[in-house]
């Protein structure tokens, strides 16, 4: 049995589980413009130099509960796997966005290793916001699931 709580990013901080006990919370596959590799969010740091669920919570869980999300896990989750445009950020980040009246956004960044897309902040924007910003990827429908989807987890009982 592995323990994902083990399991960290490249900066010593333990990664968040999803709500299928895996540390993977979308992808985003080579047909996106980018390399393909798991979403990921780490603990992280609070604080203007901030990253991770830290960060996202201590700077924009009211709006994101008060759009009507129950959690800011329930919102990382859903943007995660069911965002439908990417679009270039500032210094190497993207933006994952979902959303009509306003965008349900996480920012990430490749990892140093580029095993996996670190997320580094998120929230809740008005449109105008990303307006401008180059479109990567768009499309209806993303992949939420992983290439080997019918797996198990490692920690699952198939009896």
């Amino acid at each position: 049995m592995q323990n994902y709580r083990l399991a960290t990013d490249e900066n010593g901080s333990p990664f968040v589980l999803n709500s299928k006990w895996s540390i993977d919370f979308g992808y985003i596959t080579e047909e996106m413009n980018l390399p393909p590799a798991p979403i990921r969010i780490a603990e992280g740091l609070s604080g203007p130099k901030g990253y991770g669920l830290k960060h996202i919570i201590e700077g924009h869980s009211k709006e994101i509960t008060g759009s009507g999300y129950k959690s800011v896990y329930e919102f990382m989750e859903d943007v995660a796997g069911n965002f439908t445009e990417i679009k270039e950020g500032r210094d190497g980040s993207y933006l994952l966005e979902k959303g009509d009246a306003y965008h349900n956004t996480l920012y990430v960044a490749l990892s140093r290793e580029g095993d996996y897309w670190k997320v580094i902040s998120g929230g809740i924007f008005r449109i105008r916001y990303s307006k401008n910003k180059k479109i990567i990827h768009s499309a209806s429908e993303v992949r939420t699931s992983s290439p080997a989807e019918d797996e198990l987890l490692p920690f699952e009982d198939k009896s």
